[in-house]
């Protein structure tokens, strides 16, 4: 079983019923500060993967304060078999942050981290297109070996707005990570608001004094 399918195990098994309500709490947090979309948008399948991996990845279960994948270690189920075990153990140590793309070389892509201040290559990727210099990016790289994968979430942040994101990764890169989730919400959100908005400029939506209410 490849990585993508077994996460689609994992999803399925915390969104059954008897993870409704945590489910339906997790969707009206996560809504609420990455931005209420309409079904009938072009962005909803993008905004669906965003959700779902930070659902898996980041959100913990109330009643147990673990994350479905962390919790999905201790789940029988889940992890059972030594193939189960190793591909967990991968989501678990899964890297959320925002990245700028470098370079492709080849069937590599070449990253920067800009939170943990490093650089990153992910090799045979799968993915090798939509990828621009300017344009920082929010993702989540899942280990593969002496690689990365890319999980299905992604939000890619216009160009004129690389100057106001770069700010805010120096506010918080030396805070707990839960400062990093929020500011990386926060950027989905004013993203959300520039599809709404297009009429308004990015410096005016990308901006902690915006009167759009973000």
């Amino acid at each position: 079983m490849n990585i993508d399918s077994f996460i689609e195990k994992v999803v399925s098994y915390f969104t059954e019923p008897s993870f409704a309500d945590e489910v339906i709490s997790a969707k009206q947090e996560f809504f609420e500060k990455a931005g209420i979309i309409d079904e009938q948008s072009a962005e909803f399948e993008t905004r669906m993967a965003q959700f779902l991996d930070w659902y898996l990845f980041t959100r913990p279960i109330k009643e147990v304060g673990k994350t479905p994948i962390i919790l999905a270690t201790e789940i029988e189920e889940l992890k059972s078999g030594s193939e189960a075990q190793d591909i967990l153990q991968k989501l678990a140590e899964t890297k959320h942050s925002l990245f700028e793309f470098i370079k492709i070389k080849g069937e590599d892509v070449y990253l920067k981290d800009l939170i943990a201040n490093k650089k990153l290559v992910l090799k045979k990727s799968p993915i090798v297109v939509g990828f621009t210099p300017e344009e920082i990016f929010d993702a989540r790289l899942i280990p593969d070996g002496n690689s990365f994968v890319f999980s299905n979430g992604f939000c890619f942040h216009p160009a004129q707005a690389r100057k106001y994101i770069l700010k805010g990764i120096k506010k918080v890169r030396k805070l707990p990570i839960e400062e990093h989730e929020a500011l990386m919400l926060k950027l989905i959100k004013m993203r959300y608001r520039l599809e709404q908005y297009k009429h308004v400029k990015v410096e005016h939506i990308y901006n902690d004094e915006s009167k759009l209410k973000i």
